[in-house]
Order: C-alpha cells, then structure tokens, then sequence
C-alpha cells in the first residue's frame, strides 16, 4: 500500500497553536467537509441517539414522580387553556405520562392545533408550523398533546444528531463533538427540548440549513430556513446568515479585501443565491396570510393582547438596564441575567474561535430578543431563548480543562434539574 505523502509543517498546529492561554482550544473552524463513513461515522449516530434516550428517559421519569403526587395549581387560566384541556386525555397513564407536560406556552399550541388561530385570542403571535404538525399527528393519534411531544421528541433527536454533525463539519474533533451535546443536553433550560414548544423543531431546522449550507446544497439549506422562519420569527435571521454563507463560499467574501464587492456581484450570476431569500419569504407569506384572513398583526397583537412592545435592538438594551435598577428582581430573573451574562462571555470568545458566520447567526439573534422592548420579566423567556445560539456550545466544546468542563456540567445541570421541578410545578420560568 502507498503511504500517503507527510503533512506540511507549517499545516500541522503545535500544541500551543491548538490551546490558547484562556483555557480554550484556539484552532479556527476548519474548512466544510464530509465525515468519511466508518467508525467515525457510526459515533456520529450512536451517541446522539443513546445521551438523546438518556435524557428522553429522565425528564419522563420526574415528570411521572411528580404527576404521581398531589396536582399543582395551574396559573394560567381562561379560554385558550379550557380549550386545550378538552383536548387532553383523563386515563391514568395519559394523566402519569403526558398531562403533566401542559404547562404554560404548550395550552396555546394545542388550542391553535386543535381549534386554529382567532384574531381576539393573541393565538396569532404563535407561528404556525409547530401546531399543524402537532394537528396533523394529532388526527392520526386522536392525542393532541401526545402528538406534540412526540413532535418535540422526534425533532430533538434530530438536534443531538445535527449538532455533532456540525461540530464536525467545523473542525472540531470526536471528543469535542460529543462535548458540544453534553454541553446542549445539559444547557439549564434543555429540558424545553422534550416540552411541548417549538425549540427543538426550530434548532433542528435551523442546524439542517447551516450543515446544508456548508455542503453547498443550497436549495435544501433555503427550504429548511423557511421552515424555521414558519416555526419560529427569528428563522427570518437565516436570509441574512445563509447570504453571508453563500458569498463566502461562492465568491470568497471578505469585507477587508477591496475586490471583494466586483466578485461577490460577478457571483451573483448564478441562481443559487435566490434560494437564501425563502426564509424571510416564507415569514412574509405568513404575514400576508394573517392580513389577508383578518387576523391581525404580530406587532399589534404583542401589544394589545401581551403588553409587549416591540423596539428596536438597541432600545431594548437600554429598557433592560432601566429595569435591572427599577424593578423588583425574581429568582428567575438572576437566573435570567446569569445565563445571559454566560453566554455573552461565549459569543466573545466565539468572535475570535469560530466560522464568522456562526457568530453572525448568534448576535443577530441576541439582537432581536432584545427588541421585545416591555417583556413582564426582567429577561422574560430568555433562559429558553438562548437555546437557539448553538454556537454557544461549539465554542464550550473546545475546553481543554476537564475540571472545568465538569464543573459546568454540575451547575449547569443541577440547575436544569431546579428550573425542570419547577415548570412542572407551574412556576414560571421561561
């Protein structure tokens, strides 16, 4: 057998080339690849699945110890949550194994999947995508909220598998890849991922477009935007990132080089670039709709119906910090601002660790959580929010301190476990 040629020196990164001094590995992403099958491979399908079982099977498991005792009181009441309730099932397992999951956000998807949207409910600042797969799947079962969990099982299988796929296709090693997901599983609001809401569908699309996008398939990375754009309003954000995306890799764009305009504009000749459009396209249709069906506005029904202003960016910002010293502060607004102020740390790291594309994706969707300029909360939701800046755990994959690493995991999912007991509880946390 031939031995394949050495590697150039000056290609092969030294040991402090591959560690930086703050406790992170300091290689760029590497260019996009395919994983070549093999063990390699095999890894990338066995270890979602099975840390994806494990985690399915623990969050069922405390749901199940807590529907076994007395019920909470619910603290969401009205028209939209009696009608959910009358889509649910009263038998005891129904009552041990799914009830339990209808919590908060969950009542409004399974009324719009049971009974549609309605201009005078506020249903209409839910996109659609979540509660008509729920419908569909819930016709066929004739269990509305079992449907939408096994929406949301099925699409956070779909995350774990999609992350280690990213991670690798951004140059992180076998080991990394797996820390990414243990980092994600762990994440203090993962448990949403199992819940009846969008997060996991929306990440799951939203991970499908960008590993799409890198190998180059540029009409499937576009039909999956749209798909994340109908699941969840910052999917329209995948227009702009997968723009970027298709310049870089068609017309090696640069904003430093002075001919990379004449390039990225000769590139624009071929049609592929059209297929980054469907994400805000496909948002624009869904605005259309509610217009022309007399539905009413997102805006306007954030407003009127929830008392929610929307700002801009850096308007938000500055209503934040006015709140931080004016309001009456919860536990779950120091759990909010401790994971924001974790993640900030992260994005900033990320700015020097990761593709540029990805840091794009992340501070434009940081900036458009902060244009819900009145939320109730101090950081409302913002918790779950940032579960969609899955860049954040590529980033906490290249710790090389295992004493660290751990340590994260430990709070982190201690943490989880907290806030997890809690939602079932019907405490608010995201």
């Amino acid at each position: 057998m031939k031995a394949s040629p050495a590697q150039p020196a000056a290609m092969t990164p030294s040991a402090h080339d591959k560690h930086g001094g703050d406790g992170f590995s300091s290689q760029r992403a590497l260019p996009s690849r395919v994983v070549k099958p093999g063990r390699d491979s095999m890894i990338g399908w066995i270890l979602p699945i099975a840390f994806f079982l494990i985690l399915r099977l623990v969050t069922s498991a405390l749901g199940f110890v807590v529907a076994s005792g007395p019920d909470p009181e619910p603290l969401s009441s009205g028209p939209v949550f009696a009608a959910a309730d009358s889509l649910l099932h009263t038998d005891r397992l129904s009552h041990l194994l799914v009830n339990v999951w209808e919590r908060w956000d969950t009542g409004w998807y399974l009324k719009i999947a049971g009974f549609g949207y309605d201009a005078l409910d506020g249903t209409i600042t839910y996109a659609p995508l979540y509660p008509f797969l729920t419908r569909c799947l819930g016709l066929l079962s004739g269990n509305y909220l079992f449907s939408a969990l096994l929406v949301s099982s099925l699409a956070s299988l779909a995350v774990f598998i999609l992350l280690f796929r990213v991670a690798r296709v951004e140059g992180l090693t076998g080991g990394e890849s797996a820390y990414a997901l243990i980092f994600l599983g762990f994440f203090p609001s993962a448990f949403f991922l199992f819940a009846a809401y969008t997060d996991s569908l929306f990440l799951a699309l939203a991970l499908g477009a960008w590993l799409a996008a890198r190998r180059n398939k540029w009409i499937l990375a576009g039909l999956l935007g749209s798909l994340a754009a109908l699941t969840r309003l910052q999917g329209t954000l995948l227009t702009p990132v997968l723009g970027y995306l298709w310049l870089k890799q068609n017309a090696d764009f640069n904003l430093f080089h002075r001919d990379t305009w004449r390039r990225a504009w000769s590139a624009l000749r071929m049609p592929s670039w059209l297929s980054t459009l469907l994400p805000a396209l496909a948002f624009s249709a869904w605005v259309l709709y509610l217009q022309a069906s007399d539905l009413g506005s997102v805006p306007a029904t954030l407003a009127t119906h929830w008392g929610i202003r929307t700002v801009p960016p850096w308007t938000g910002i500055w209503l934040f910090f006015e709140r931080l010293f004016t309001h009456r502060l919860f536990f779950i607004d120091f759990v909010d601002l401790a994971v924001l102020t974790f993640v900030l740390i992260l994005l900033l790291i990320g700015l020097r660790r990761l593709e540029p594309g990805l840091s794009l994706y992340a501070w434009l969707t940081l900036a458009l959580f902060f244009m819900r300029g009145t939320p109730p909360h101090l950081l409302d939701s913002f918790n779950r929010y940032l579960l969609a800046l899955f860049p954040i755990f590529l980033v906490l994959a290249k710790i090389r301190s295992r004493y660290l690493r751990l340590a994260i995991w430990v709070v982190s999912f201690g943490l989880q476990t907290l806030l997890f007991l809690g939602f079932l509880d019907w405490r608010w946390i995201a």
